[in-house]
Order: C-alpha cells, then structure tokens, then sequence
C-alpha cells in the first residue's frame, strides 16, 4: 500500500488500513494562527475521530454538493421546457394584419384622407381605376422636403458633452479658488 509522509495509508489501495482523508481549502497563506501555532492540528484531530464520524462527515460533504447538482439539474429540465416554448410565442403570419398603420402611412407619404372608396389621384378601387400607393416607399420625401426636415434635427450628445467639459475646464482655469490658512495653534498648558 502507498504510505503518506506521516504513516497513514492513501484510500487509492483501499484495504483495512485504509484512512479516510478530509480534503480541504487552505486560504490566506495556508490557514490561520492555529494552523501556524500547532502544525497539522486538524489532521490530528481528524485523526482521533472515530471511523463512524469521519464517514458521516465526508458522506455529509458530498450529499450536499450532491444535492446542489440535482436541484441545478430540475431547474435546468424546468428551463430547458420552457425555452422550447419560447418558438411557439412567435406571431404567426398566417394571422398577420394585412395592412399597414396610419403613421406608417403619413411616414412613407402613402397616407390618403378622404372616405374608405376613395383612392388618390381619382381612383376608387374599381377595376381599370386603382392606384399603388405602395410604388414610392423607398423614397418617401423629395429632396427639398428632405433638406427641410434636416433643419429640426436633434443637437448631437456628443458634441453637448465636450461643450459642457469645456465650459466647465475654462471655468476651472479662469476663476481662483480660495486657499483656506490654518492659524497658529495657541500652546496650552498641556503642550508645556
């Protein structure tokens, strides 16, 4: 049997000399004060406890990352369920709206105001009289009406952002800061 630096016979062989081993995490430096006062004071204990407790402890140990193991496994089967629902929450196209919104429409320049049988230019719907509003919906402004629309745009946050670290560096630089002189302390009776 392969025999441990203090004697103790390795659970590798297995056997009646066979000793049960606690593995443990060493932090900090290798443990605490106890640890560097007395040397190997917990394989010593561990030593004195009688078989009986020494399986109860480690069979303890491994029931309990055991049991984490199981509970991640339901949650994982739970889970796992559901994220194969996930694809049935899809909109269908087959009861997807035919038509498209108001804003859309007023957006893209396709909007017509007037009653449901009324199209645009003189159309009415009826055959030999229609008229796609849908031909023009990749460009739906005009260059001026485009050029317009630019003049409303938004102020860059970037650009805000450096105006306002600016303003605040040059108001840093340029003004002066008071410097606060602490007196002389008067000597007490104490300093004496």
């Amino acid at each position: 049997q392969d025999q441990w630096p203090e004697g103790r016979t390795s659970l590798s062989r297995g056997g009646e000399g066979a000793m049960m081993r606690q593995a443990r995490i060493l932090r900090g430096g290798g443990g605490g004060i106890a640890d560097k006062m007395f040397p190997g004071y917990k394989d010593k204990i561990w030593a004195a406890l009688p078989q009986s407790i020494r399986e109860q402890q480690v069979k303890g140990a491994n029931n309990a990352f055991e049991k984490h193991i199981a509970q991640h496994k339901t949650w994982q089967g739970y889970l796992l369920s559901w994220k194969s629902m996930e694809k049935s929450f899809e909109p269908s196209q087959k009861y997807r709206k035919p038509a498209v919104d108001w804003r859309r429409q007023m957006e893209r320049g396709t909007m017509h105001y007037g009653r449901w049988y009324e199209g645009p230019n003189g159309s009415d719907y009826r055959p030999g009289n229609t008229h796609d509003r849908l031909l023009d919906v990749k460009a739906p402004f005009t260059e001026a009406e485009w050029a317009e629309r630019k003049q409303y745009r938004s102020f860059d946050l970037m650009k805000f952002g450096y105006m306002c670290l600016g303003l605040f560096l040059a108001y840093r630089v340029t003004n002066e800061w008071p410097v606060v002189w602490c007196e002389e302390r008067k000597p007490s009776l104490e300093d004496a």
